[in-house]
């Protein structure tokens, strides 16, 4: 499979449940919630397609026609294929059921996260190290929201019970990882099975050479539903993804509207990103919010960190903060809500 020399193929996991982000995955799979207005998945398909690869596999489970029913069997000029699960196989059951569709050295990919990662480094310690599996890790700001994972100096990965390097290095595990097939027969076909707290933890206690390696670039993971807010919020504010910003004026930096947005004299604090039809009345403030198209915001209302999707609108002087308005809810005038999901029709 043309991509990344040492690489043989690239399996995306998407067929999770993701109960922790109720209601947004009620009736589509996890992996195309909207993500600075667009499918989640369209980061990490960019992002595989300008490391170089040709053609995709993803397994899929939950609301799997979302998410199929969406892509086709072409995007971004790669080929996808699909692995669907009757029942949920779990992160290394999945990539196992698929595993006549695989390569020697997989790379595999949590559906979950938006990255934009370099795999130089990641591929040469991978078979440098002649390691089983090679996690790749991050040691952003986010880092710290997550658990550790302790490296020796030869990059073997010491444990999962969390712990700094001796640099002070705080780096976690990204959900991306080379894997190769001899690891992955070790699964039991045909039933769950995670790959960390299973496969992994038993490479460890049997001293099989399991490394990790802290690599550069952006990454952002959305397990629930705060970090499904702050995510965008960060990510907008970095002007993280080049590719959420197409069709969008940049107005300033973090702030972007399309052509066919308007907000009057409201007050817009950065970061900001208003789709097309979005419509901010007189008086609103805004600070930090994500507007799908057709959003609305009336008179007076009171924005912050707030994602607004497709059709959403928020009443005269309503107060927000740490929300999420669901496609076309409406919040009613006056209303004030706090760290939520809003669903509400008018």
């Amino acid at each position: 499979m043309p991509g990344p020399p040492g690489i043989d193929s690239v399996m995306l996991l998407a067929a999770g449940h993701a109960m922790r982000l109720r209601p947004l995955t009620s009736e589509r799979a996890k992996a195309v919630v909207p993500f600075l207005n667009r499918p989640l998945l369209d980061y990490n398909l960019d992002w595989l397609h300008r490391c170089g690869f040709e053609e995709i596999v993803i397994n899929l489970h939950h609301c799997a026609d979302s998410l199929r029913g969406l892509y086709g069997d072409r995007a971004f000029g790669m080929r996808l294929s699909y692995s669907p699960e009757e029942t949920l196989l779990g992160t290394a059951g999945g990539p196992r059921a698929a595993l006549d569709t695989l390569g020697q050295t997989t790379l595999l990919v949590n559906g979950d996260i938006a990255a934009d990662l370099s795999l130089g480094s990641l591929i040469e310690h991978h078979h440098e190290s002649r390691a089983l599996a090679t996690m790749a890790l991050y040691s952003g700001p986010e880092a710290r929201d997550y658990p550790a994972i302790p490296v020796g100096a030869d990059g073997r990965v010491q444990g999962f019970s969390g712990g700094e390097r001796e640099n002070g290095e705080h780096a976690c595990f990204t959900g991306i990882h080379l894997i190769e097939r001899d690891t992955l027969e070790l699964v039991p076909p045909g039933r769950p099975c995670g790959i960390v707290d299973t496969i992994y933890r038993h490479l460890l206690s049997e001293g099989l050479p399991l490394h990790a390696l802290t690599v550069p670039g952006r990454w952002n993971e959305i397990g629930t539903v705060s970090r499904y807010i702050e995510a965008q919020i960060d990510a907008l504010r970095r002007e993280d993804f080049p590719i959420a910003f197409r069709g969008y004026q940049r107005v300033s930096a973090s702030c972007y509207k399309s052509l066919r947005a308007w907000y009057g004299r409201a007050g817009l604090t950065a970061p900001y990103m208003l789709a097309e039809g979005v419509r901010v009345a007189d008086g609103a403030v805004l600070d930090g919010v994500v507007a799908g198209p057709r959003a609305r915001v009336g008179v007076g209302a009171s924005l912050e960190n707030v994602i607004l999707l497709p059709g959403a609108t928020v009443g005269t002087g309503a107060s927000l903060s740490n929300v999420v308005v669901t496609e076309n809810a409406h919040v009613t005038a006056g209303t004030v809500l706090r760290d939520e999901v809003w669903t509400a029709a008018g």
